[in-house]
């Protein structure tokens, strides 16, 4: 470790900075997904109700 040296902070900045990016990018990712699962969730509650009033009916 010795050819390694951080005398002005760059590496904890960059660190930080990746940090800060890779945990934007998981956050977004998540939320979208849980908002892509939420419309799935509606699309097949509201085909469930759907089926239901077609076998009643039938």
């Amino acid at each position: 470790m010795d050819c390694v040296k951080d005398e002005r902070g760059v590496a904890l900045v960059m660190a930080l900075a990746l940090l800060f990016f890779v945990s934007l990018f998981l956050f977004t990712f998540v939320s979208w997904h849980s908002s892509l699962y939420g419309s799935y969730d509606s699309l097949g509650t509201i085909y469930e109700k759907a089926a239901i009033t077609i076998m009643q009916s039938g």
